[in-house]
């Protein structure tokens, strides 16, 4: 019986022990990446062999190591050791109450509980709309989204067109309006040359007829 309870303790504490370090594994996996993991693994395996002892002292190292190393690990101990209370809660206790007290408490809220009892058999009583109106209207949906996108089709459309109007009239106004100006005026300087050699001409003829 002695041989049989000493073999549960020790299967039991191995088992703890494995728990810790499979704990302890994902912490530095978390905070470390995957190297640390593989190394704690490495660590795992040579300590198989190794005693509960061993491996409990090996575990104090390397959680003083991550200590050491990483300050959010420290700030977690440290907010562990002054607030133990937050990592394990209490749970309220239940007042307890007595017959009588129960029942003034049932008494107390009787208006309370008739007038939810008449809310609720009202509401139950209340008459459900004709669902007729509203899966004619679901039924239309389809051609209600058809013509949607009919819209949207013909608004793309007028804005397409006043882009093109906006163009023409700039055409117009740069080549019909600016344009017809610009040969206006060369119109105007050609006739004016012309009018200066005609001048010319006349004036030389005078003075040969005049010679003459």
């Amino acid at each position: 019986m002695t041989a049989g309870m000493a073999a549960t303790s020790k299967q039991a504490a191995t088992e703890t022990l494995d728990l810790l370090e499979d704990r302890l594994r994902r912490v530095q996996y978390i905070l470390n990446g995957d190297s640390a993991a593989r190394d704690t693994t490495l660590d795992k395996h040579a300590t198989t062999t190794t005693s509960a002892l061993s491996r409990l002292h090996h575990l104090e190292r390397t959680l003083q190591q991550l200590t050491v190393r990483s300050p959010a690990v420290a700030e977690v101990l440290a907010l562990h050791k002054s607030h133990p209370s937050l990592f394990h809660p209490t749970s309220p206790s239940t007042p307890t109450l007595s017959a009588a007290e129960l029942a003034a408490l049932v008494l107390s809220h009787t208006k309370l509980i008739t007038t939810n009892s008449t809310n609720l058999s009202n509401l139950a009583s209340t008459p459900i709309s004709d669902p007729a109106p509203l899966t004619k209207l679901i039924s239309l949906r389809q051609r209600i989204e058809a013509v949607s996108q009919k819209q949207d089709e013909h608004a793309r459309g007028v804005a397409e067109l006043r882009t093109r109007s906006a163009r023409i009239v700039e055409h117009w106004v740069e080549q019909g309006c600016l344009g017809m100006g610009d040969k206006w005026a060369e119109w105007e300087e050609r006739l004016r040359g012309m009018e200066i050699a005609v001048r010319r001409r006349e004036g030389a003829r005078r003075r040969e007829e005049g010679i003459v």
